[in-house]
């Protein structure tokens, strides 16, 4: 068995397998570019996934993520593409040193990146970077888990197999996860386990990766982002932006970014 102290360089090798094809959150994000313009820093942008879509459509759009193996992932799909225009930065999203301040007409952090932050101190740093880094008016979008009780006993497994590939080199690629919830610490801890058979010798490698999700609940994130300088705009609870129902099982964030020096906390009574 082959481990790593990094998750996503075992991640980002078979990432593509599962997402490359996932596009229901595309349109969603087209249409929020539209509406406001480049250009776009999407926060968390793994291999590309959105990069490619919105590059394609001619905006100019800047990838942040933490991890080198995803980063290396994006640009080599990014080059395959013929997309040059578009810059990748290697930094964690607490610490936006690298990008300007007031650039970004829209900001993005889809499929649970903003949940990857391990407490509220990260996440409280990650607003504020993000506030910096986009101009007054400028739109966050934060795409995040509906956490409700039947949403997180759904996730709760010990061990279930996900699925098998075919890799490139002709071995099979079988893989499973165990997920537990704690509450009381508003954590998700997955593992997932790789396990990668040999076409010849049938020899199977495993490779192990886990990772923890910190989620937030609605009125929680709601604070977290008026406290930054964000004005909630919409809460949808899907990328056809649905009403948020008990039953939605993500939510949408639309925030509108506003100068600090307007923003005041009222408590209401």
């Amino acid at each position: 068995m082959q481990g790593t102290t990094d998750p996503y360089e075992i991640i980002a090798e078979y990432y593509d397998l599962e997402f490359a094809d996932f596009t229901a959150d595309v349109e969603v994000y087209l249409a929020f570019a539209q509406r406001t313009g480049e250009p776009i820093l999407e926060v968390g942008c793994g291999t590309g996934r959105l990069l490619l879509p919105l590059a394609q459509a001619g905006y100019q759009v800047d990838g942040v993520d933490r991890s080198p193996a995803m980063l290396a992932r994006a640009a080599e799909r990014l080059k395959a593409a013929g997309l040059q225009s578009v810059r990748l930065f290697q930094t964690d999203a607490e610490d936006l040193h690298q990008l300007s301040d007031h650039t970004y007409r829209l900001a993005i952090v889809a499929l649970n990146g903003f949940l990857h932050l391990p407490d509220r101190a990260a996440q409280q740093r990650a607003l504020a970077e993000l506030h910096r880094v986009m101009q007054t008016g400028g739109l966050l979008l934060l795409d995040v888990l509906h956490p409700t009780p039947h949403q997180l006993r759904a996730l709760e497994q010990p061990l279930a197999w996900d699925g098998s590939w075919d890799l490139p080199d002709g071995s099979r690629l079988d893989r499973f996860t165990s997920r537990t919830v704690h509450p009381a610490e508003q954590m998700i801890v997955t593992t997932l386990f790789y396990d990668r058979t040999d076409k010849t010798t049938g020899q199977v490698t495993r490779q192990v990766a886990r990772y923890t999700l910190r989620y937030v609940h609605r009125f929680e994130l709601e604070l977290l982002l008026e406290l930054a300088g964000f004005a909630i705009e919409a809460i949808y609870g899907s990328y056809e932006l649905e009403p948020l129902s008990d039953e939605s099982p993500q939510m949408l964030v639309v925030a509108e970014r506003r100068p600090r020096s307007v923003y005041s906390l009222r408590v209401e009574t």
